[in-house]
C-alpha cells in the first residue's frame, strides 16, 4: 500500500511539472507577443530604466544559473536562502519596469510581489495556489503571468528552505525546478518589457 502511494504521488509531481513547464513555455506564441499592448518609452529616464532593467535581467539569468548549481551541489540552506534573495530583489527592479511598459498587468504585478511581506508564515501550498496559481491575484492577461514568475519562484524557494533547512534531496529537487522553470519566462519578460 505504502508503494502504491508512493507511485500516485510521484505521478502527481510529474504531472504538475509537465503542466507547469507547458505553461511557462507555451503561454504566448511570438505573433501574440507582438500584439501587447505597451506603455511608450517618451522620456530619457523611462529608456534608462528600461536600460537598468535589462542588465537587471541578465543577470537574473546568472544569478539563477547559479542557484540551480548550488541546489546541485549540496551548498548549504543560507547561502540558498542568500541567493534567492538576491532573486528576489533583481526581479522587482524589472517587475518595476514591467508594470509601466505593461499598464494591464499594474494591480496583478503589484499584488504578486506584496507576496514578500507575507514569506516568513505563508505555507507551501498557500503560496501555490495563491502565487503560482494566481488564486490571490487578480484576473490579467496572459502576458502578465512571466514578470510575476521572476518574482514567485524564488520566493518559493525562500519558502522550501525555511521549512527544511537540511535541504533534503526532495527539497533540492523542488529548488532546481522552481529556478530552471522562471528562467524559461525571462525571454517572454525581456521580449515584453525590454523590446
Amino acid at each position: 500500500m505504502q508503494n502504491a502511494c508512493t507511485l500516485f504521488v510521484k505521478i502527481f509531481f510529474i504531472i504538475l511539472l509537465f503542466n507547469q513547464h507547458v505553461m511557462a513555455s507555451s503561454t504566448m506564441t511570438n505573433e501574440q507577443l507582438m500584439d501587447v499592448k505597451r506603455a511608450k518609452v517618451d522620456s530619457e529616464a523611462q529608456r534608462q530604466q528600461l536600460q537598468k532593467s535589462a542588465v537587471l535581467l541578465a543577470n537574473y539569468e546568472i544569478e539563477a544559473k547559479k542557484l540551480v548549481r548550488m541546489a546541485e551541489n549540496g551548498t548549504d540552506s543560507d547561502t540558498i536562502t542568500r541567493q534567492a534573495g538576491e532573486l528576489l530583489d533583481l526581479s522587482e527592479v524589472v517587475i518595476d519596469s514591467a508594470r509601466f511598459r505593461l499598464p494591464q498587468c499594474d494591480e496583478y504585478l503589484a499584488k504578486s510581489i506584496s507576496l514578500r511581506s507575507s514569506l516568513n508564515e505563508i505555507s507551501h501550498e498557500r503560496l501555490e495556489k495563491d502565487y503560482h496559481h494566481d488564486g490571490a491575484l487578480p484576473k490579467a492577461p496572459a502576458e502578465c503571468y512571466h514578470a510575476k514568475d521572476l518574482f514567485v519562484h524564488p520566493a518559493t524557494v525562500l519558502v522550501l528552505t525555511r521549512d527544511d533547512p537540511a535541504l533534503s534531496e526532495h527539497t533540492r529537487d523542488s529548488i532546481k525546478k522552481e529556478i530552471t522553470e522562471v528562467l524559461a519566462h525571462t525571454e517572454f519578460v525581456r521580449q515584453l518589457v525590454l523590446y
